[in-house]
């Protein structure tokens, strides 16, 4: 039974905890014995993107002795994978750069690690329903993790339906999505426009019932550029973070996406975010 550390990530210990869960779920559904490291903290991609290599390089010195004593690294991020994988080879050197290599060998993304290595996209799961999935830059470009997500999706049941450019940005890119929100929302409208046309315009009718209880409306807010806030107590657009959107969600007991593509966006760009649901 291979000895597997849980990798969680800043955004799944902070946002979507249980998307953690899920993996260690799937994991031992697979024959692996999971642990989950306390000493772990961020891989050190944002201080990467911000410029700062001498903070990167202290957290990836600690990630590498958390992780060292495992037989495998599993992590539900493309994108911290790819860090690990990518920088701390160039952030580091001498012993520590090895020590990094050895780590970065077997260090993988999840799915990856599930299909690639262990061969086995069946791990029981059932989902019936069309979905699309959207290539997350990182993951595909760095790791050439293309298949084991859509291999995971049709063994459990799933019809995926590709999505015109399904390679292209999100527009997130860590610090990016908050330092260039206007950019970075454009390339989300697209990537969600793409997603959008396998609904054909219908919103199912779980979704809808989600709409109705959480009170919310599908009515456009002239001049948004982003989501709203969803504070009730903030009547005009913002451009706070999808976070605060999370947070709202988990506040109302629904749907963090719902939340967070509900508040002044039109019906087109709230279908389109649902799509991700399915």
């Amino acid at each position: 039974m291979p000895k597997v550390a849980l990798f969680v990530t800043c955004v799944v210990d902070l946002v979507t905890p249980d998307t953690g869960f899920a993996a260690a779920r799937l994991l031992e559904a697979a024959g692996c014995e999971v642990e989950f490291p306390g000493g772990q903290t961020c891989c050190g991609q944002p201080a990467v993107t911000a410029g700062e290599p001498e903070a990167a390089s202290r957290l990836a010195r600690h990630f590498v002795k958390v992780f060292e004593p495992f037989d495998a690294v599993v992590a539900p991020s493309g994108s911290c994978v790819a860090m690990i994988h990518h920088w701390y080879p160039q952030l580091l050197d001498g012993a520590w750069r090895r020590r990094a290599e050895s780590v970065a060998e077997r260090t993988y993304e999840l799915s990856q690690y599930l299909v690639d290595v262990l061969g086995r996209a069946d791990v029981g799961a059932r989902l019936e329903g069309t979905v699309t999935v959207h290539d997350a830059c990182h993951m595909l470009r760095h790791l050439g993790v293309r298949d084991a997500p859509r291999a995971l999706l049709g063994v459990a049941g799933a019809t995926v339906v590709e999505m015109t450019e399904s390679e292209t940005c999100c527009g997130f890119g860590g610090t990016f999505g908050v330092g260039h929100g206007v950019l970075s929302g454009a390339l989300a409208d697209d990537k969600l426009g793409h997603a959008a046309a396998m609904l054909d315009g219908e919103l199912p009718p779980e979704v809808a019932a989600d709409v109705t209880a959480a009170g919310l409306d599908l009515l456009p807010v002239a001049g948004e550029v982003g989501p709203r806030c969803s504070c009730p107590d903030d009547a005009d657009p913002c451009k706070h973070s999808a976070a605060v959107c999370y947070l709202v969600a988990d506040a109302l007991d629904a749907d963090p996406f719902t939340v967070l593509l509900l508040r002044g966006r039109t019906r087109g760009e709230v279908l389109a975010g649902l799509a991700f649901r399915f």
